[in-house]
């Protein structure tokens, strides 16, 4: 099988880049910059540099292929202009499935995000939920929008697959959980919120997609969650590894008041704020899902975040050694 992976040079895209090629499929991974290149390259893959944007560019990429997976997005919980979070999310998204249907790729799996389960406080999200009907964040709601705007091109004949995975745990993460874990590790970031929160090892969600691309029903959604629990037990954990005491716990009236502050004067002097008010908003809601269904339709073993931590926490330790250096 040939395969289309877009955000091929991510955490999540370097892991599914492994599993597929594992199975023997090629792959052809779309990358936003030249650092990419070498790193799909290592892997066996073909780096095809492109942006979301360019439509064009990527169904010529796709002509052969069997299968697409739409991985590529911007998970933030701030950006410099909040235009950012619909440009790359909901119209990347779209483009991509523009091309995949002018090349005619049979097949596509969008790796969306649990966030937009929207399960009612204090109850689980299932494949079976209906949105509570707000949202929480920026990020959230243009996954959310994506999805919609997806699920539409099976009325064109492109059969669509979704997948939801929880909070991806992964090395090389230079996104928000890598930063938040970064933080720890080095000792600049002490007290965490106690919201739950659904976890997932990166080649867990990678081996989740492939199989939904295999066995998945076109129309439906697959939650991708191994374990729920708090930010604090999570970074409790870190700890644990890392060799530090264990982070407190930040209230909720705390957190809500600081980003409100931050966000204040970040608008005032310019720069990202320390903490934003969306991500106040997801680190004191949180999210719980269930991902179960995955394991009885698809086959999937989720790993013991025990067996995964500790190659984490190391793979950060050494970058913050490198960066002292």
């Amino acid at each position: 099988m040939r395969v289309f992976l877009t955000g091929a040079a991510g955490p999540l895209g370097r892991a599914l880049t492994e599993v597929f090629r594992e199975r023997g499929d090629a792959v052809v991974g779309q990358v936003r910059r030249r650092s990419g290149i070498g790193v799909l390259r290592k892997l066996g893959a073909e780096p095809v540099m492109s942006d979301l944007m360019r439509a064009r560019l990527l169904a010529d990429a796709m002509q052969g292929c069997d299968l697409v997976v739409h991985v590529a997005q911007f998970f933030d919980f701030w950006a410099p202009q909040a235009s950012t979070f619909h440009a790359v999310n909901v119209y990347g998204a779209e483009n991509t499935l523009a091309a995949a249907l002018e090349a005619r790729v049979p097949r596509v799996v969008y790796v969306s995000s649990s966030l937009t389960i929207g399960e009612q406080p204090g109850f689980w999200g299932t494949e079976r939920t209906v949105h509570r009907g707000y949202t929480h964040t920026a990020y959230e709601r243009s996954k959310l929008t994506a999805e919609q705007a997806v699920l539409r091109y099976r009325a064109k004949g492109v059969e669509v697959i979704v997948v939801n995975p929880g909070l991806i745990v992964a090395a090389g993460d230079s996104g928000w959980l890598g930063r938040m874990v970064y933080d720890f590790v080095t000792g600049k970031r002490r007290r965490t919120g106690d919201a739950p929160m659904g976890w997932i090892w990166a080649r867990d969600a990678a081996t989740g997609i492939a199989l939904a691309a295999d066995k998945g029903h076109s129309g439906s959604r697959y939650i991708l969650n191994a374990e729920t629990m708090s930010t604090h037990e999570f970074m409790s954990r870190v700890a644990k590894v890392s060799g530090k005491s264990a982070p407190g716990v930040m209230p909720n009236w705390i957190t809500t008041t600081t980003a409100t502050f931050s966000t204040a004067a970040a608008s005032l002097f310019g720069g990202r704020p320390r903490l934003s008010l969306d991500e106040a908003r997801f680190t004191t809601s949180g999210f719980r899902v269930d991902g179960s269904h995955a394991c009885a339709a698809l086959g999937l073993e989720y790993t013991p975040m025990s067996r995964y931590l500790p190659n984490i926490i190391s793979s950060y330790r050494a970058s913050a050694k490198l960066l002292a250096a």
